[in-house]
């Protein structure tokens, strides 16, 4: 899977010495052959991929270059607009991309493509590939990258005159690394809620701009989404640090099929993208990735932290907190979840469970070894962990019958406080029938306490 680039729709921006598309604008290239050319130009940036179920690499970063040329299966099926007409080509499937560079001699990385035409998982006419910085082979060149620009070829046999082009891509800035947003929360319930976001201090550089991203999620298993489309895009000025949805602004509301706006019970992945640019050009991008369902219309105005989901199926967060003041995080779990705290955080100082199905769950904590029982927790009655706090706990008990979906994860909110002031970067692990049951010493203590539990949970009633 592929991210769009930046430049989705763009035609015309040109790059000095190439074809441009003002020769194509002729009536008799109406369902013809096109010639080889890039109107859109190429990037080449450093993409930070943050923890996502749906990017390739998450938690990487890479060199992405993409460059945008046709024709493309995207010209032979959307066509280009040339004044009143559309021009269609009919040789867009034979066109070939690749990208070398002087420092890797003979090695030829072809670019694949991901157009609109590609399940709209890229930008129109794009052809992308990705170099991991982390691969030694590639953190031995950066500077050789930094230095002398990559070479990109574009080829199509069926051309009628024009068959191939060569040229440099833009300069690669290997220092152009923004860092990832943080505190991402919801607010408000119903089709118009909220996101907000902070960008932390300290960047290696600072960023230029904000790219938000929406993606309606057509289908996924805990660990990935295996099929979304782009529904929405929109670039903010950088000091934005919040997005409002309306009922009828999605930038791709005029695609056949595709909805206007948020829809009740759907589910979206998100990303807010941070860019750094130099001179127009895209040099650095961060993308933070996080998953949501539209709130409930009375779900008020109280801010709930949204995580990141990444390929093991795991919440992670990143909140500032302090002491003793609750914050409300928004995961799912199918019959129950773990809580466990990041390096360095402050320990859990209370919880605080929602209403879903009879409302009664069972705490368990954890001893060093084993999961052992500590109480029957009531929907909306804080419970205090005691001096310290604890690194972790898990809540199980919730009914199958109250079908929380554990890929979904604006389904049980729950409220967290803290020992202390820091950051919460911890996770919270799905559990569902596919994980082992407890330890058989829980299971054994659970049995011999069958029948105090069951009378503890009517004197809760």
């Amino acid at each position: 899977m592929f991210a769009p680039s930046l430049l989705r729709l763009a035609l015309a921006i040109g790059a000095a010495g190439l074809t441009t598309i003002s020769s194509l604008a002729r009536a008799d290239a109406i369902n013809s052959n096109f010639d080889v050319a890039v109107p859109g130009g190429a990037v080449v940036y450093n993409d930070r991929i943050g923890n996502s179920r749906f990017f390739s690499g998450p938690n990487t970063d890479s060199i992405r270059i993409s460059t945008f040329p046709v024709p493309t299966r995207d010209t032979d099926v959307y066509g280009v607009p040339s004044g009143a007409d559309t021009l269609f080509s009919l040789n867009g499937t034979s066109t070939t991309v690749s990208v070398t560079h002087s420092s890797l001699g003979s090695f030829v990385q072809p670019l694949t493509f991901v157009g609109q035409e590609f399940d709209w998982r890229g930008g129109r006419n794009e052809f992308t590939t990705i170099f991991n910085r982390a691969n030694p082979a590639i953190a031995s060149r950066l500077d050789a990258f930094d230095a002398t620009p990559f070479s990109i070829t574009v080829n199509n046999p069926s051309a009628p005159s024009v068959t191939s082009l060569t040229f440099s891509a833009p300069d690669f800035n290997k220092d152009a690394l923004p860092s990832f947003l943080t505190d991402v929360a919801v607010k408000g319930g119903g089709l118009t809620p909220e996101i907000s976001w902070k960008v932390p201090e300290g960047s290696a550089v600072t960023p230029t701009r904000v790219v938000v991203q929406v993606r309606i999620i057509d289908a996924d298993n805990p660990t990935s989404i295996t099929a979304a489309r782009l529904v929405h895009q929109e670039t903010l000025p950088v000091d934005r640090n919040s997005f409002t949805f309306s009922l009828d602004s999605f930038s791709n509301r005029g695609v056949p099929g595709f909805p206007s706006g948020l829809e009740v019970g759907k589910r979206y992945e998100m990303a807010v993208n941070l860019d750094y640019q130099e001179g127009g050009q895209l040099k650095g991008r961060s993308r933070t990735f996080f998953e949501f369902t539209p709130l409930p219309g009375d779900a008020g105005e109280v801010a709930v932290f949204l995580p990141s989901v990444g390929p093991n199926g795991v919440f992670k967060f990143d909140v500032k907190v302090k002491a003793g003041e609750t914050i409300f995080i928004d995961p799912v779990v199918a019959i129950g979840y773990e809580y466990q705290i990041g390096e360095g955080n402050p320990n859990f100082a209370s919880v605080v469970l929602p209403d879903i199905g009879d409302g009664l769950f069972d705490l368990y904590l954890f001893d060093g070894s084993d999961w052992l029982f500590e109480s029957v927790l009531a929907a909306g009655a804080e419970f205090y962990f005691g001096a310290g706090g604890v690194d972790r706990f898990r809540v199980l008990g919730i009914e199958t019958s109250a079908g929380l979906n554990p890929s979904d994860v604006t389904a049980f909110i729950t409220g967290v406080s803290f020992a202390g002031d820091g950051r919460f970067t911890g996770t919270m692990t799905p559990i569902t029938a596919e994980v082992p049951e407890p330890p058989m010493t829980v299971l054994l203590g659970m049995a011999l306490m069958g029948l105090a539990l069951v009378q503890q949970r009517r004197r809760v009633h």
